[in-house]
């Protein structure tokens, strides 16, 4: 069985499409998600918080999106 990768990406975040080019090129599968039109809910953040450890790892939190939204979570 192949596990996939979840990525939730913004098309305009270069940062998002260097990943998925590094993903692309070891031949890791993913599964893109668009985060604008589906944004992971409340479980799934916590949930990926959980395991990567740190909230830095899932968020640009220097951006300008994140810190208007006032997540500190």
């Amino acid at each position: 069985m192949t596990v996939k990768v979840r990525v939730y990406s913004y098309s305009a975040c270069s940062t998002c499409r260097k990943a998925l080019n590094w993903l692309s090129k070891n031949r890791i599968e993913y599964e893109l998600i668009d985060i604008v039109k589906n944004p992971p809910d409340v479980k799934t953040l916590a949930m990926a918080i959980s395991k990567v450890g740190d909230k830095k790892y899932l968020f640009n939190t220097r951006g300008q999106s994140y810190r208007k939204l006032g997540a500190d979570f």
